[in-house]
């Protein structure tokens, strides 16, 4: 199992294109947030992301991106992350940076997911990276549903 994790003080960044990749949904907001800025996933949105040099680095040395959620008290959510580009991971923090869930493999073909119901409500952070010790760059989905 994987064991790198974040500081709950550490702000990881969001990057982004705007071309979706053959196969998956069609991004519903196509606005790609620059390296080294946070952005905002909302229920029901399909959002692209990019992984590259100069994102936030994990402590395992890999690189990262994060968008934020706001949740519901008793709100259930699946998060989905999908790349043809490298073997997909997701983990999902609270407000305050510590881990709830993480996923490697749960949309089989490399592609992870995390179903989640919220206990509270609050601001909540969707960790983007890939499932290895060495950085991986490329592009991605990431659906809230």
């Amino acid at each position: 199992m994987r064991t790198a994790t974040l500081a709950a003080t550490l702000l990881l960044a969001a990057a982004g294109t705007a071309r979706a990749q053959a196969g998956y949904p069609a991004p519903t907001d196509t606005s790609a947030p620059l390296q080294q800025e946070i952005a905002t996933i909302s229920v029901g949105q399909t959002r692209v992301g990019l992984l590259e040099q100069g994102d936030w680095v994990m402590g395992d040395g890999t690189w990262a991106d994060v968008w934020y959620l706001n949740a519901q008290v008793g709100q259930r959510v699946s998060i989905e992350l999908r790349s043809r580009q490298f073997d997909a991971y997701l983990q999902l923090l609270d407000p305050y940076g510590a881990k709830l869930a993480e996923d490697d493999d749960g949309l089989g073909h490399g592609d992870a997911r995390i179903q989640y119901t919220f206990r509270a409500a609050g601001r909540y952070q969707i960790v983007v990276n890939n499932y290895s010790d060495e950085p991986a760059t490329g592009r991605y989905l990431l659906t809230a549903r």
